[in-house]
């Protein structure tokens, strides 16, 4: 029953990948509003899940190995958070730093402009692909795929887990998913094909759901090396991706006003980890 929650999960986050094509009228200022409180609260979410969930979950199942004589020692733990740390910055250094990633200006992310100012010049270039469209869709596949191993393994550990986690990647994709389909539109493809490109490259976090449920029968420490993997990940998302964009605001209002968002995503999975039952 939580196998199929999860594929449903993933696939219910792959398809935030078509509103991409919503986000593309709409005016710079009102995207702008939107994707200002998407990434305060998916910084605090995904935080949170890190440090409330993903690891101490990781410690609960490494404490049922050891209870049946696995004897696997906790730094092996950490060293699988570090792990997930590092394959993280590898995926986001040395990929997404193709087209920026949205961090490349002050004031606004670079998929604000590439859906708002750039989007009509790359959509009269039709088949004139650039390279970093299509390293942008390698990098997202990759992304997506470990996101569906997230999940799934989260899915399997416990509904608990499995709702904290598919909230938080939630949370995480929806600024993401945006910011891809104007960053391939951009690049060359046609409204309809970035869109569907985008989509298939969603629909890649099934095979990684998949594999998880595969690899979680056949090697018992599989889900405690996901998860603390997974805490990691997180971590490297939340502390080195995000949070430099909520530094990057001036104003003091709106820095208190995104102070508080932050606040409410992790607020929001504390009171989910100590509401919704282990199981």
């Amino acid at each position: 029953m939580n196998s199929l929650l999860g594929f449903l999960m993933i696939f219910i986050i792959g398809c935030l990948s078509l509103l991409g094509i919503l986000m593309i009228s709409m005016k710079e200022k009102t995207l702008d509003k939107i994707l200002f409180i998407l990434v305060a609260f998916a910084t605090g979410t995904i935080l949170a899940t890190a440090l409330f969930d993903l690891i101490p979950e990781s410690l609960h199942h490494l404490e049922e190995l050891n209870a049946e004589g696995a004897g696997v020692a906790e730094s092996l733990l950490f060293t699988y958070v570090i792990i997930g740390f590092v394959i993280f910055f590898i995926i986001e250094r040395f990929i997404y730093w193709f087209h920026g990633h949205a961090h490349q200006k002050e004031d606004q992310f670079v998929c604000y402009e590439t859906l708002t100012e750039g989007s009509n010049v790359a959509l009269n270039r039709g088949a004139n692909i650039k390279n970093f469209a299509l390293l942008n869709l390698i990098g997202d596949g990759l992304h997506n795929f470990l996101d569906g191993i997230i999940i799934m393994v989260a899915f399997l550990s416990g509904m608990r887990n499995g709702v904290i986690i598919t909230l938080a990647v939630l949370f995480h994709e929806l600024p993401q998913e945006i910011g891809d389909f104007g960053i391939l539109v951009y690049g060359g493809f046609t409204k309809k094909k970035a869109l569907f490109f985008n989509f298939l490259s969603a629909m890649i976090a099934l095979l990684g759901g998949l594999l998880a449920l595969f690899l979680s029968d056949t090697i018992e420490v599989f889900n405690l090396f996901f998860l603390a993997f997974s805490g990691g990940g997180f971590l490297y998302i939340a502390t080195t991706e995000l949070m430099p964009e909520l530094i990057k605001e001036k104003n003091l209002k709106k820095s208190i006003i995104q102070a508080s968002i932050f606040l409410c995503g992790l607020i929001l999975i504390m009171l989910l980890v100590g509401l919704i039952p282990h199981a």
